[in-house]
């Protein structure tokens, strides 16, 4: 079977289109409602859900994803709660791809062997490591690559261009453009920087070019879309779960998304 993330971008592709992907922060507000609203999302028109993998010490992310992230660990939510989750989402969506989006702390205590296995049983599509440098995640990509999980790269606007030529060598399903030096958050403004890293980066790539951080509004994913194969929305998807009740928030979640297309 053709991993999920490459027939997306091939499918978006040749329906030129462009990709939506969106970041959930696991547990919150459940397990179960975390479940639906990814099934949701994807009825809706997300592409790809990013499953966060909470973390105490999330160096990448801004306040939203921290808040919530430490939330999540309050209740207890862990990396064997994300391939729960993963599997809820399997048992009714065998076709969108599903990423998990964890620092490598958790995921190296785990155990790499044990990770990978798992996310394979789970049906797990990718992986991003925020915190892992191209030098010392060889041993992840291998085990990754041996069960068709792709290890997806991100790339700063700060990154060298030798330095994007070695990520771009070494990238896989997609490669993941930061937009800014800087953390997670949704900002009023799209950096013109994150434009410009994205059209370095395809220069070199083989594989789709995302952009993420930063991007809240039509008008932004919009622009990102002239220029990449897909935008990535965290942040202000996870304010809008974090702020509704658990009546409301699927509908609130998938209203969102509406908003962005």
């Amino acid at each position: 079977m053709t991993n999920r993330i490459k027939k997306t971008f091939e499918n978006l592709q040749l329906n030129n289109k462009k990709g939506i992907i969106l970041y959930l922060t696991t547990g919150i507000p459940n397990n179960e409602t975390t479940a639906e609203l990814a099934l949701e999302l994807f009825n809706s028109g997300a592409d790809i859900i990013e499953l966060g993998i909470p973390f105490s010490d999330p160096l990448a992310d801004g306040v939203t994803i921290q808040q919530s992230s430490q939330k999540a660990l309050d209740k207890g939510v862990n990396v064997d709660t994300c391939f729960d989750v993963c599997k809820m989402i399997r048992n009714k969506n065998e076709n969108n791809p599903i990423i998990l989006m964890g620092y490598y702390n958790p995921i190296l205590q785990y155990g790499l062997d044990e990770f990978v296995a798992n996310a394979k049983s789970c049906g797990v599509d990718g992986v991003i490591v925020p915190d892992l440098p191209l030098e010392e995640s060889y041993v992840l990509l291998d085990k990754c690559s041996s069960n068709d999980i792709k290890l997806i790269y991100l790339i700063a606007p700060t990154t060298s261009t030798e330095r994007i030529k070695e990520i771009c060598k070494n990238g896989d399903g997609f490669l993941y453009c930061v937009s800014v030096a800087g953390i997670t958050g949704a900002r009023n403004t799209l950096s013109t920087e994150g434009i410009n890293l994205v059209k370095e980066v395809k220069l070199h790539s083989t594989v789709p070019v995302a952009l993420g951080f930063g991007i809240s509004t039509k008008t932004q994913l919009a622009e990102v879309n002239k220029h990449a194969d897909a935008g990535i929305i965290g942040s202000a998807l996870v304010n809008i779960i974090s702020n509704s009740d658990e009546n409301t928030v699927v509908q609130n979640a998938t209203d969102f998304l509406k908003e962005l297309q």
